[in-house]
C-alpha cells in the first residue's frame, strides 16, 4: 500500500504537461524512422508487423538480440520469414549480442522453444541472410548516417542500445528517443521460477536479463519513453484476438491471429496480452496515452529484487506511460493489420 501512495504522490507532484510532454511523438505526414531491437518472441513480430505495415513508420533495420527468449540463431530467421510472408523481405536483419553485459539467467526453456518454432507456425523459409553488419554496429552505422534523428523500438534486454552507445557515445546526439517495453514499476514482475536461486516477484524479463545494459541506456541522457508490465498488462490479446477471427484481409493480420491463437487458448502461461503490440502502436500514435515523468533507476543489488525498476527523487527522468486507450489501440492495431499490401512501400531496402 505504501509503495501504491508513493507512486501516485510521485505522479501528482509531476507537472501537467508530463501528460503530453516534448518527448511524445508528434503526428506528421513524414513517417518517422526507426530501428526495432528485438528478441524475437512471438508477441515482437506482432509489433514488427505493425511498425513494418504503419505509414507512420519507416523501419530502417531490425536488430536481434540472443539474451532474451529466443535463441540467436532462430531469432534472426524467423524474423526474415516474417518480413518474407508480410511482403517486405528487403529491410535489413542484424544478428545482435549473443550474450547479456550482466547475466543472471534466462527463460524457461519450453518458452525459448516455443518462440525458436514460432508455435510451429508454417512461414516461408526466406532466402535472404541477415546483413553482416552485426547489432551494435548497424544501430551506428544508421544513427551517423542518416540526417533525421533516428527513434529505436526496444522489446527485448537493452544490450544491443548498450554496447552502441559505448562504442560511440556521440549517436546519442542522433537518436530521437528510444521507446521501452519493460520494467514493472507496481504490478507484480513476470520473472519465472527461480533463475538466480531465489523467487524474484519485482522485475520483468526485458530489464532483468541485461540489467546492467538497461542502467547504461537510461544514464545515457537520451529521452526514454518507458512501456511497463502495468499499463500493457491491460491490453489482453483475447479481445483483439475475437476481432480477428471476424475480420482478417491480409497475410498480416491471418499470421498475428495465428500467433495469437495458442496464447489464448492457453490460460496458465503468462504471455497473453499485448506487450509489445502496445509499445508499437504507442511510437506511432502517442496520444491514445497518459504519461508521467519519473525518476528511475534499475536495482543492481543481486537478491530477490535484483533488475527491479525503482522509482524516487533519484534516477534518470524518465516518461513513463500511465494509461492507454484500450479500444483505440485494438482499432489502430486491426486497421494498420489489414492495410492492403500495396498501400506503404515505405521502408529501408538493404544497405
Amino acid at each position: 500500500m505504501l509503495s501504491r501512495i508513493t507512486f501516485f504522490l510521485v505522479a501528482f507532484l509531476t507537472t501537467l504537461s508530463s501528460l503530453y510532454s516534448d518527448l511524445s511523438v508528434k503526428h506528421t505526414e513524414h513517417p518517422f524512422s526507426v530501428v526495432i531491437d528485438t528478441d524475437c518472441d512471438l508477441d515482437d513480430m506482432l509489433a514488427i508487423v505493425y511498425l513494418v505495415k504503419n505509414p507512420r513508420a519507416e523501419v530502417k533495420g531490425i536488430t536481434t538480440v540472443g539474451d532474451g527468449i529466443s535463441h540467436w540463431e532462430y531469432g534472426a530467421q524467423n524474423v526474415l520469414n516474417v518480413l518474407e510472408l508480410i511482403g517486405h523481405p528487403r529491410i535489413p536483419v542484424s544478428f545482435g549480442a549473443r550474450d547479456s553485459l550482466s547475466p543472471v539467467g534466462s527463460y524457461p526453456p519450453s518458452w525459448r522453444q516455443q518462440a525458436d518454432m514460432m508455435s510451429g507456425i508454417k512461414l516461408p523459409q526466406s532466402s535472404v541472410r541477415p546483413i553482416a553488419e552485426k547489432g551494435a554496429d548497424f544501430i551506428i552505422d544508421i544513427a551517423t548516417k542518416h540526417e533525421e534523428k533516428l527513434t529505436l523500438l526496444c522489446i527485448g534486454p537493452l544490450t544491443n542500445i548498450a554496447l552502441a552507445i559505448e562504442k560511440k557515445p556521440e549517436i546519442k546526439d542522433k537518436i530521437e528517443r528510444i521507446f521501452i517495453m519493460g520494467g514493472a514499476l507496481l504490478s507484480p514482475g513476470n520473472i519465472e521460477g527461480k533463475p538466480m536461486g531465489f523467487k524474484n516477484r519485482v522485475a520483468e524479463y526485458n530489464i532483468f536479463l541485461d540489467a546492467k545494459a538497461a542502467q547504461d541506456v537510461f544514464d545515457s541522457g537520451i529521452p526514454i519513453i518507458l512501456v511497463p508490465l502495468d499499463v500493457v498488462e491491460h491490453a489482453s490479446a483475447k479481445p483483439f484476438y475475437d476481432m480477428l477471427a471476424e475480420n482478417r484481409k491480409t497475410p498480416a493480420a491471418n499470421l498475428v491471429y495465428e500467433i495469437l491463437k495458442p496464447s489464448v487458448k492457453n490460460k496458465k502461461r503468462m504471455r497473453e496480452f499485448l506487450w509489445d503490440p502496445v509499445t508499437a502502436v504507442l511510437f506511432t500514435n502517442p496520444n491514445i496515452a497518459q504519461y508521467r515523468d519519473l525518476k528511475i533507476v534499475v536495482n543492481l543489488r543481486k537478491g530477490p529484487e535484483y533488475g527491479r525498476l525503482i522509482m524516487g527523487s533519484k534516477g534518470t527522468p524518465v516518461q513513463v506511460v500511465t494509461q492507454i486507450d484500450t479500444d483505440t489501440f485494438y482499432d489502430i492495431f486491426l486497421k494498420t493489420l489489414n492495410r492492403p499490401p500495396n498501400l506503404h512501400a515505405n521502408h529501408s531496402q538493404a544497405l
